[in-house]
């Protein structure tokens, strides 16, 4: 079972502290008193919106159509890659050397964003560190627009026309419309 709140209270007793957190009643009638739960704590972070995740495709395309008409074929995913990288959503991994290509198979197997940058050798020895990036679809508001903001300054230097600043901030801000 899963659930929003929007305040919790701690309250602290002479052993230690209570966490107590608003429920509802059908949430609450599914709690088995004789189980063990575990109970993950999470700070609530909204998703981007799908018009945003739209227009970050339009803007793929489009980059992708004028880098085309040099002669060398570039894809949309091309494109889409190139930004992920360049908006800087990854974690820095060491893992053990005969193991990149494995953990990069698993990892990239997540979708077309999911990127696997082997950065060199590690301090550790027999290590080497991996920047493993996560796509678009697990990105929250402000990393979306990192990467929007990516595409966009990507397509003002090939000419392309693109969204206002305005225009933008709202296709991102239309996720509060969406979570109501």
């Amino acid at each position: 079972m899963k659930w929003q709140v929007d305040c919790l209270q701690i309250v602290k007793t002479p052993v230690g502290a209570m966490l107590m957190v608003p429920a509802g009643v059908e949430v609450l009638n599914q709690i088995q008193q004789d189980k063990k739960y575990n109970i993950e704590l999470k700070l609530h972070r909204e998703r981007r919106s799908l018009t945003a995740n739209s227009y970050c495709w339009v803007l793929c395309q489009k980059i992708a159509e004028e880098l085309s008409k040099n002669g060398t074929y570039t894809s949309r995913e091309d494109v889409y890659r190139q930004a992920i990288k360049g908006s800087y959503a990854f974690t820095p991994m060491p893992i053990k050397a005969e193991a990149v290509e494995r953990f990069t198979e698993i990892w990239e197997s997540n979708g077309i964003g999911w990127i696997v940058e082997d950065v060199g050798n590690s301090k550790l020895n027999g290590y080497k560190v991996v920047h493993a990036y996560y796509g678009s679809s697990t990105y929250d508001i402000e990393e979306m627009a990192r990467l929007i903001d990516c595409l966009v300054s990507e397509a003002t230097a090939l000419g392309i026309e693109t969204k206002t600043k305005e225009e933008v901030e709202s296709l991102l801000e239309d996720w509060e419309a969406m979570d109501e």
